[in-house]
């Protein structure tokens, strides 16, 4: 029992012993720590006085915050169906995926298969290539024939108002020709010499001016043409132009119709005539009206 009581006594005199250190330990530290707080005291103020800046920038933050809020929060309203717009149409579109992969699907397989196809049409290009630089090289042969075809269009050309005289020679109007040949009009008519009666031939003796150089240079058988052309071109109502040509002087010319118009209760047309004979040309003007007896005369 007494054994007890010394160990006891002893470890209480150590608890005793300990805490007295540490009582004293501590006791040399308060001066330093006294000393550091004095230091930090100015720091503390100084923080202080920030924290009272800080809640005061706090408090006008959300003076400001709560004067804005409702616009946000109007505006917040005024964009939610947008969003919801937007949101709508972000599910169309969801929708419409699948069959764009699809369609992308097939593109792909086009794609490979126009791949595949490449080199054919390659070699058909070639071959296109090759018949065209043929074709280039028969061009440049054929050139210089190309030149001879547009001089024989050419000459071609200025046969047909000869192939049209001759043609509207045996195609002349019945009244004209007549149908008696005491009348003179059929006197060798195959033979490209056709005369005239008189009495037609009188009215139009004055075709050409006695002063111009169509009636110097004209033969006797080229007026004659003229004046069978006249006649048929006043004769038809739809003819506006006629051709003659005389292989034997080698003249030649046009007939222009204009309109028709009356003058002193008389049917009337004015004539051009576009003659060219021994390289020159040479443009009469006559105006023709119909008189007694349905003949046409020179006015």
């Amino acid at each position: 029992m007494t054994s007890k009581t010394s160990i006891s006594q002893i470890l209480l005199a150590v608890a005793i012993a300990y805490f007295a250190y540490a009582l004293l330990s501590f006791s040399q530290k308060i001066p330093n720590l006294i000393n550091a707080i004095d230091r930090a005291t100015p720091h503390i103020v100084t923080i202080v006085e920030e924290v009272e800046l800080v809640r005061a920038e706090v408090t006008h933050v959300r003076a400001l915050v709560d004067t804005q809020v409702p616009a946000i929060l109007m505006q917040i309203n005024n964009t939610l169906p947008l969003v919801e717009q937007a949101l709508a149409q972000s599910e169309q579109y969801s929708e419409q995926l699948p069959e764009l992969w699809q369609h992308l699907d097939k593109i792909e397989l086009q794609i490979d298969s126009f791949q595949k196809d490449i080199p054919e049409v390659l070699e058909r290009v070639d071959a296109v290539v090759r018949i065209s630089e043929v074709a280039m090289s028969e061009l440049a042969m054929w050139r210089p024939h190309s030149k001879q075809y547009l001089a024989a269009i050419d000459n071609s050309r200025e046969d047909i108002p000869q192939y049209l005289t001759r043609i509207e020679s045996i195609v002349i109007d019945a009244k004209t020709l007549g149908k008696e040949a005491s009348s003179g009009l059929v006197s060798g008519f195959f033979k490209g010499v056709i005369s005239l009666p008189f009495e037609v031939v009188a009215g139009l003796t004055g075709i050409i001016d006695s002063t111009s150089r169509s009636a110097k240079y004209l033969t006797s058988k080229d007026i004659t043409m003229m004046q069978e052309k006249v006649l048929s071109l006043l004769a038809s109502n739809t003819k506006k132009q006629s051709f003659w040509q005389n292989d034997e002087s080698g003249n030649r010319g046009k007939i222009l119709k204009e309109a028709k118009f009356t003058r002193k209760e008389q049917i009337c047309h004015r004539l051009v005539f576009n003659n060219h004979f021994k390289g020159q040309q040479e443009t009469l003007k006559k105006v023709m009206c119909k008189g007694d007896e349905d003949l046409w005369q020179v006015m």
